[in-house]
């Protein structure tokens, strides 16, 4: 009988935790509006058991990742993971983020298990004990307010300054559902389902409406035209999971999949039928022209630049490039229908510039590119220097060197040159050959190497990557924490953003 009453007692205490728990899932979910232009799912407790991080149900934070979080200047993650252990954030829940055009571009919601302890936390983080402002408990620092409103802890940075009863205002409408949840449509909701450590439903367009908001998005792509082409499409919307694989055939791996949603007969799959180069010759002697230790970022695509000039949204293109003072001048339509095949950018920081770059390229007439450059230059008074077939350019206190081979022209901006190139690089030589447009990056905490993410679109619908350590037995989810922890100090990209602070 007492087995039994015990077993009873076992089965009653079970329901009563999942019903708490999707009460508190239900409770964050229906807080995301409707006006969300994106939203993420975190699954705090899988995340955290995987890297390892719970002891006796209690968080403990690696020494090493500690130390990466002292040692730089502070981020939202580094102070949230720092403060984890004695936070008062239920680390039995999952939590979400989701991207917003309002007060707030970005929003984190997180459960609490005791408000006092997280009101602690806060203080800490700020400086500042949290005061009552329009009925939440409120407190900001740098660009960030701090909310917390019953079981709940919402942090939001603000698109713009504004004041703190509109900031506390708005949070409030956040933590008191004056609006429908996004969640509540049927599509977004089952695109969130999956049991993945991390699920993500983002609208592409409004959302990079808010990263042109971000001066480190602009600075990179602001000025390029064909960004557009992508971002201004019809792609409704993206699917993203990520998912820590601990295995023996893989190693220990974090796996990203993606799924773009989209009108089958739409822009964006006209555009990629005529802009893709579904048939290639092989990357790698593009690679090879590449510099890999130079550069940490590499972006590829293949192009058909015949399909590519003939295509009417290329119009604007050429006529911002035909206004602009530096590229006046050129055949750009000859040289863009000249590319067939895989096109590959890559920078990454200069010691005595703004930047190191590389761009390559497959060409059925790299000649063609190369003359009408040095022609158009050497018109204006910028003759180049010759030297076994290359061609250099003064360019502040850094050089320029382009020259072609048989089948590739090349521009390389770098502060020294090695033998090292992008082809020796870990998996992406052997990725891009089998993907339309790749993306890796090689992670550094200062100037060493901690990780090599890497993501590739493999057809029109779907993509996959993954991310993994440059250090053997490292945990995969702690090393991926210290990159996100580290931000440089004093790095002259985080002061173009105003107090940033993440993201």
């Amino acid at each position: 009988m007492k087995r039994a009453f015990l077993y009873v007692a076992l089965l009653v205490g079970i329901a009563t935790l999942m019903v708490s728990c999707n009460s508190t899932d239900e409770n964050l979910r229906a807080m995301v509006p409707d006006d969300a232009v994106g939203v993420v799912s975190i699954d705090l407790p899988k995340i955290l058991d995987k890297a390892r991080m719970i002891d006796q149900g209690n968080v403990v934070v690696p020494q090493d990742l500690k130390k990466v979080i002292e040692d730089s200047d502070p981020t939202l993650l580094g102070d949230l993971i720092d403060n984890l252990p004695a936070s008062g954030i239920d680390i039995n829940s999952k939590c979400y983020v989701f991207f917003s055009p309002g007060i707030y571009k970005i929003v984190t919601l997180l459960p609490l298990v005791d408000g006092d302890a997280t009101r602690e936390m806060v203080r800490k983080i700020t400086s500042s004990k949290m005061t009552e402002v329009e009925g939440v408990d409120f407190a900001t620092h740098l660009d960030y307010a701090y909310v917390i409103d019953g079981d709940v802890l919402l942090i939001g940075r603000y698109s713009n300054p504004v004041d703190a009863k509109v900031a506390a205002i708005a949070a409030g409408d956040i933590l008191g559902k004056t609006k429908p949840s996004l969640l509540s449509n049927d599509e977004v909701a089952s695109n969130l389902a999956d049991s993945c450590d991390i699920n993500a439903y983002v609208k592409v367009k409004e959302f990079s409406t808010i990263l042109k908001t971000n001066s480190r998005f602009s600075t990179i792509f602001g000025n390029v035209p064909a960004i557009e082409i992508i971002t201004d499409s019809d792609i409704k919307a993206m699917k993203a999971t990520v998912d820590f694989n601990f295995s023996k055939e893989d190693g220990d791996v974090a796996k990203i999949s993606t799924q773009l949603i989209y009108d089958k007969n739409g822009q964006y799959s006209q555009l990629y039928d005529n802009l893709i180069a579904t048939s290639t010759d092989s990357a790698s002697n593009v690679l090879s022209l590449i510099p890999g230790n130079e550069l940490d970022s590499y972006f590829a695509i293949k192009i058909d630049g015949y399909k590519l000039v003939a295509m009417p949204q290329m119009e604007k293109m050429f006529e911002v490039m035909e206004s602009t003072p530096l590229t006046h001048g050129l055949k750009h339509k000859d040289m863009i229908a000249s590319i067939k095949g895989a096109v590959v950018v890559g920078y990454g920081k200069s010691t005595v510039g703004d930047w190191n770059f590389a761009v390559a390229a497959q060409s059925t007439n790299p000649q063609l590119i190369v003359s009408q450059i040095v022609d158009v230059a050497s018109s204006r008074g910028q003759s180049p220097l010759q030297r076994n077939g290359e061609y250099f350019y003064d360019y502040d206190a850094q050089g320029i060197a382009m020259g072609q081979t048989q089948d590739a022209f090349y521009l390389r901006c770098v502060d020294f040159e090695t033998q090292y190139s992008a082809a020796e690089l870990a998996v992406l030589p052997t990725k891009i050959d089998k993907t339309s447009i790749a993306y890796c990056r090689q992670l550094k905490i200062g100037n060493a190497l901690e990780g090599f993410l890497y993501w590739g679109l493999e057809d029109k619908t779907n993509g996959s990557g993954f991310y993994f350590t440059a250090k053997e037995n490292e945990n995969v989810v702690v090393s991926l924490f210290k990159y996100m922890c580290y931000k440089e100090p004093n790095s002259s990209l985080e002061e173009e953003d105003n107090f940033d602070y993440g993201f």
